[in-house]
């Protein structure tokens, strides 16, 4: 069944200028347009629409948006198990808030005596603790959300990661990144200058420069890695940890990968914003 922009207009909330602009830009094209010049929608188009609006829901940028489902490897029923996971987290965060008000009501109208800590609670992240209190593994090695997308409308994300490699060097398309070294050494790649930074010392890593890291220290280090914008960093993260087709330590080590194991890792780059452009760092 075709619909007209009027009609689309309606179901969806998203203003006729809006689905206007969509077309002209190209993020959203009708299917057809009639002998009269009238646009006409049908359910692919729709079913783009409803992506458009989650994207834009979870603080995405239009050119972010565009970018992302214009992939050729872009699959709806992927991204909107994505999409359910990261509601799922805002959903709980808001209990956790909806509870804390609650509380605090009864504790003010002498009902019920609050303690102090649960003031806060869906506000601070104790130490070893993440964001929602959702805990991902990289190989084994804990990298905790401090910060999430959803605490700043996109505009950041913060983790705590305790490891020994950043993965291959990649760039990002549209973020800036901001590491600080809070125990360990460690060796980084920022265009073709390799330099080390140690605890206390920071480097700053502008989109669309090419850059990895690795630890020398002889152990896992742990540093403090800030994104910005967000972008869909928490998602690769949730991606990385359940992916069974990447290379192990030993792997990396050795400098042994498979063609699978490394279209698994390109992927997975390039689903999120980034591009990979060479094989891990090693020390030395």
């Amino acid at each position: 069944m075709a619909y007209t922009v009027k009609q689309v207009a309606a179901m969806s909330g998203v203003s006729v200028r809006t689905l206007h602009f969509y077309d002209e830009t190209g993020l959203l094209k009708p299917a057809c347009r009639g002998a009269n010049g009238y646009r006409f929608y049908e359910e692919p188009q729709l079913l783009m629409l409803q992506q458009i609006l989650f994207y834009r829901e979870l603080g995405f940028e239009l050119k972010q948006v565009r970018r992302i489902l214009g992939r050729a490897d872009f699959e709806k029923a992927a991204a909107l198990v994505s999409h359910r996971k990261v509601l799922q987290a805002n959903l709980a965060r808001t209990r956790t808030l909806l509870d804390t008000i609650d509380k605090t009501v009864r504790h003010l109208k002498g009902t019920r005596k609050m303690k102090s800590e649960e003031l806060f609670a869906g506000f601070s992240v104790a130490a070893g603790k993440a964001r929602f209190d959702e805990r991902i593994q990289l190989g084994g090695e804990p990298n905790d959300c401090k910060v999430s997308a959803r605490d700043t409308n996109g505009a950041m994300c913060v983790f705590e990661c305790t490891g020994t490699s950043g993965g291959p060097p990649h760039r990002h398309h549209d973020q800036d990144e901001w590491v600080y070294v809070v125990d360990g050494e460690f060796d980084f790649l920022m265009g073709r200058q390799r330099f080390r930074a140690r605890a206390g010392e920071s480097v700053f890593l502008p989109r669309q420069v090419p850059h990895g890291w690795t630890c020398v220290s002889g152990g896992p280090g742990r540093i403090i890695n800030v994104y910005q914008p967000a972008g869909k960093m928490e998602a690769f993260f949730r991606a990385v940890a359940k992916e069974q087709d990447l290379p192990s330590r030993d792997d990396v080590a050795r400098r042994s990968y498979t063609a699978k194991q490394i279209a698994a890792v390109r992927r997975l780059f390039a689903t999120h914003g980034m591009e990979v452009v060479g094989p891990p760092l090693t020390a030395g």
